[in-house]
This record gives structure tokens, C-alpha cells and sequence, in this order.
């Protein structure tokens, strides 16, 4: 495995625990409009994808109005209901240390990432941070990671490494023909990982040291 000069992480579930938060808001925003909660496993397999793309493909034609009782809640419950990992600011800052270009690639609004990325320091550490609103396409699609190589001026993919806790993340690395890592701490389903074939798994956010 080559060592990596660029690193590229998502976001929910990969540096900032977030995902419990999501989960209530999805079914505050259900229950608000249909009186009923979808499965949870279903929400965490959307996870990674626009929320708009989200609601559009379980309620066509609702996905305006469900999206704007979402981001309600969400944004009003979002500061003191989310944590960061164990060992994230502590691995990021070493990489950052030894000059490891490092950005973020998320679905989420870049407003909120940021947000949330400042709420742990971590936010200094990132060249950029790239929302749902920096690409045309979304994952599983590769095009957010080209756009992120090509804002960090990428010029040989295979030094470039996506970390992420969803298959999502793993398929729109594998389409921007770059490697990836599946984190151990996903609320993903392992073996959903394991079905797209990432090329790491990180038990723990330090052995990404062993990479660089």
C-alpha cells in the first residue's frame, strides 16, 4: 500500500458522531408529517446521501417541505447533541503535523459541517470542506472527490485516501478511482462494508498513521 500525501474524510459518522442526532431528526421529521418512523437500518443505509435525494425517494413530491423540518430540528438540536470520536483530534492533528493535506467531502450543507467541525478544533486542520453544494453529482458517485482532488491539485490518484463509514463513501471512492478506508466505528452494518471492498479498515483513527 503506498503512503499517502492527501487524506479526504466524510464526515457523520466518520469524525463527528452526528448519527444519533440524524436518526432523531429523521423520525421527528416522519412522524411530524406521516405519523410514523421508518426502520432504522434504512435511515443509516441513506446516510452519506443528500437529504433532499433522501426524502425524494421515499416522499416524491414532499422532499422541500420534509427537508425544511429536518434542517428545523436539526439545526436547533445540533450543537449539544453530537460528539466526536475517540482518538479523531488527536490522529488528525499528527497528520496534519506531518504535512498530510487533508479535506473534508461530505453530503451535509457546508454551513453545518463546518459548524460542527469547529465545535472540536478540527476545523483548522482541513484545506477545504466540500458540501453537497460543491458538486453536481453526490455519492455514490465519484464526482465530489474529483472535485476535492482537483481543489487540493491532485495530480497522481494513488496517493489520494477517502476515509468514510458508509458503503456510499467506499463506492464514490472506488468511482473517482482513488483508494479508501471503512471505519470500524461505523454504525454501518460490517458486512455492508465488506460487500463494496474497501481497500483498509481502520480499527481505530491512529492507524491511519501507519499510511503516511
Amino acid at each position: 500500500m503506498n503512503n499517502f500525501k492527501y487524506i479526504f474524510f466524510d464526515l457523520d459518522g466518520t469524525l463527528i458522531d452526528t448519527v444519533p442526532l440524524i436518526l432523531d431528526s429523521f423520525n421527528y421529521t416522519f412522524i411530524h408529517h406521516f405519523g410514523e418512523t421508518r426502520p432504522e437500518e434504512e435511515t443509516i443505509s441513506y446516510i452519506g446521501m443528500p437529504l433532499i435525494n433522501h426524502f425524494k425517494d421515499l416522499y416524491p413530491g414532499h422532499e422541500e417541505e420534509l427537508a425544511k423540518t429536518y434542517r428545523a430540528y436539526n439545526d436547533k438540536r445540533h450543537d449539544s447533541c453530537i460528539g466526536v470520536f475517540i482518538g479523531i483530534f488527536e490522529t488528525i492533528k499528527s497528520l496534519y503535523e506531518k504535512g498530510i493535506v487533508m479535506g473534508v467531502v461530505t453530503s451535509k450543507r457546508r454551513e453545518l459541517a463546518l459548524r460542527g467541525l469547529k465545535l472540536f478544533n478540527l476545523d483548522e486542520f482541513f484545506i477545504f470542506v466540500n458540501g453537497s453544494e460543491d458538486s453536481k453529482k453526490h455519492k455514490p458517485d465519484g464526482d465530489p472527490l474529483i472535485v476535492a482532488m482537483s481543489k487540493a491539485g491532485v495530480t497522481n490518484k494513488d496517493e489520494v485516501l477517502y476515509v468514510g463509514d458508509s458503503p456510499l463513501d467506499i463506492m464514490c471512492a472506488k468511482n473517482a478511482g482513488v483508494r479508501s478506508a471503512a471505519v470500524a466505528w461505523t454504525y454501518s452494518q460490517r458486512a455492508e462494508l465488506e460487500r463494496v471492498e474497501p481497500d483498509l479498515f481502520i480499527e481505530c483513527p491512529s492507524d491511519l498513521l501507519k499510511y503516511v
